[in-house]
């Protein structure tokens, strides 16, 4: 914020596609922050995008993050563009949401951390995944059951066949398939601790840097012994939904993606409990707001969202060399 200006939190929103659609409504319809322009390679979606909410679009994003009207960035473009982006932001001195990841890179990450520190500015990843109510939900029943043994987590989209340009079938635009496994199993990973253990499996067709399907298989030993499996899936046709079964020390859970209850199963009996209602997207941006304006902690900070990063590239270190990785 410039010093001494008060009212909403004037955002410019970079990229033009769904993500870009779903931050600039929660935007628009907040009080304590209000959009001002927006960037996109895209001259349609941009205009539209731009024209719903009645304000200027422009194809040089780099001149948009630098808008004097301008204290903070949304970055919802695909991965392989975050850090540069995210570091133009910073560099021109505004606050950065960005999607997850951060990086692609540990070294493109830490980048980002110091800029904003030698700042004083605010990062905040849009890791929305954990924060939803239904993952929510199930670390609160895990915790009721004395904590997660072995959280199996398998995320499938269903009817997922390729067909043409799909950046998420591209590893030199969204990253290689683990970034996904990684960043869509974090609920199996948000606030366990440090991982003793971690070992990858991953197979795709064809070999390359495009692919058709993908499986990445993600397996995870924490410092509380507790055990994570991440199964990763694209470009499969099938029925099959995403889900999680939390096998706890008192108990076991079952979570579908397609389901608006999770199943909790302990020495009193089988149960289903409604999952309430919430609005992730939302909360990130009111934590990034407190942040901002009152230095409140927020539920993934940069740092964390730098070892994301980090377990990322461990992820795909051990992958390459068909061998394991532990945090230091």
């Amino acid at each position: 914020m410039s010093e001494g200006r008060s009212g909403p939190l004037r955002m410019a929103i970079v990229g033009s596609g769904g993500m870009a659609v779903a931050r600039g409504e929660r935007v628009a319809a907040r009080a304590d922050m209000s959009l001002v322009a927006v960037a996109g390679r895209n001259p349609e979606t941009r205009a539209a995008l731009a024209g719903r909410f009645g304000v200027e679009h422009s194809a040089d994003w780099k001149s948009t993050v630098a808008r004097a009207d301008v204290d903070a960035v949304i970055v919802a473009t695909h991965p392989d563009t975050h850090a540069p982006m995210g570091a133009a932001a910073l560099s021109a001195g505004k606050h950065l949401f960005s999607e997850s990841p951060l990086a692609l890179a540990p070294p493109d990450a830490a980048r980002l951390l110091r800029l904003a520190d030698e700042r004083g500015l605010v990062i905040r990843v849009g890791h929305t995944s954990p924060l939803r109510p239904g993952p929510r939900l199930v670390r609160e029943q895990v915790a009721a059951l004395g904590g997660a043994l072995h959280d199996d987590l398998v995320i499938h989209f269903p009817y997922d066949l390729r067909a043409g340009r799909d950046a998420g079938f591209d590893q030199r635009i969204s990253g290689h398939p683990l970034v996904y496994a990684i960043l869509l199993g974090y609920p199996a990973i948000y606030g366990r601790g440090p991982i003793t253990h971690l070992a990858t499996a991953v197979t795709q067709e064809p070999d390359g840097h495009v692919f058709d399907r993908a499986v990445a298989v993600v397996n995870l030993r924490f410092q509380d012994g507790g055990l994570a499996t991440i199964t990763y899936r694209r470009g499969f046709d099938g029925s099959s939904e995403s889900g999680r079964t939390v096998s706890c020390r008192q108990g076991t859970v079952d979570f579908s993606e397609a389901a608006d209850l999770i199943g909790v199963s302990d020495t009193d009996g089988a149960r289903t409990l409604p999952i309430p209602d919430g609005d992730p997207w939302d909360d990130e941006l009111s934590e990034f707001v407190g942040a901002i304006r009152d230095g409140r902690p927020m539920s993934v900070s940069a740092q964390e969202a730098s070892r994301v990063v980090d377990i990322i590239d461990a992820a795909r270190r051990a992958a390459d060399a068909g061998s394991a990785f532990a945090e230091t």
